[in-house]
């Protein structure tokens, strides 16, 4: 009797070791639309957002050109911080139960007047892809870099497989991760706005 009651607390135990394991790896998604001056103004690219998430995991993204930036995380409480260049930077914490949108602004910098850049920024539009150029697009890939004057970036592929990255024209690095593929490395040459594609390869 006393073997078949240790048998049951083990099972018992390994069940609930995996509900917990399946729990863990539950994420949800938030898309952010950062706008300017108030929740009215104009939609911001370019804004970086870092943090971390319920379970203390770091994310990182940049928003679009709409604005808007999706990060993936364990539910629960997240920090963010957002920053751009000539803004004041943001601090917020936000419950993050299910996957969902929200919204935030930034203020401009009042002490400096930056009205232009001593060089204009350019935009890359990048496509992941599973396997080949003409795979599945791949959602949830971490992208991060720098742009030629040495700025990091970094971001989180949308639902359709892509990320908008904001920077200097010149030769960009770039990293690309997602859990279950390789991590790529490579360099590309951006000069103007454009769209480029890159395809990860399942790890074996």
């Amino acid at each position: 009797m006393k073997k078949i009651y240790s048998l049951a607390i083990l099972v018992f135990l390994a069940l609930c070791s995996m509900a917990l394991t399946a729990y863990s790896q539950e994420q949800v998604a938030l898309t952010i639309y950062v706008h300017e001056s108030d929740l009215n103004g104009t939609m911001l690219s370019g804004v970086q957002v870092t943090g971390t998430d319920f379970a203390d995991s770091d994310f990182a993204g940049v928003t679009d050109s709409d604005g808007a930036v999706v990060i993936y995380g364990s539910p629960g409480t997240w920090q963010f911080n957002f920053y751009k260049e000539g803004y004041e930077s943001l601090d917020l914490s936000y419950d993050v139960t299910e996957t969902e949108e929200a919204a935030a602004y930034l203020l401009k910098e009042t002490s400096t007047l930056k009205e232009t850049s001593t060089q204009e920024e350019v935009a890359l539009t990048i496509y992941v892809h599973e396997g080949s150029l003409n795979g599945t697009l791949l959602s949830g890939v971490q992208v991060i870099g720098e742009d030629a004057a040495g700025n990091e970036f970094a971001g989180v592929t949308d639902s359709n497989g892509a990320m908008a990255v904001y920077g200097q024209p010149g030769t960009w690095q770039f990293n690309f991760y997602k859990e279950g593929y390789e991590s790529l490395d490579l360099s590309y040459d951006v000069t103007e706005t454009e769209e480029a594609a890159a395809y990860l390869l399942k790890t074996a």
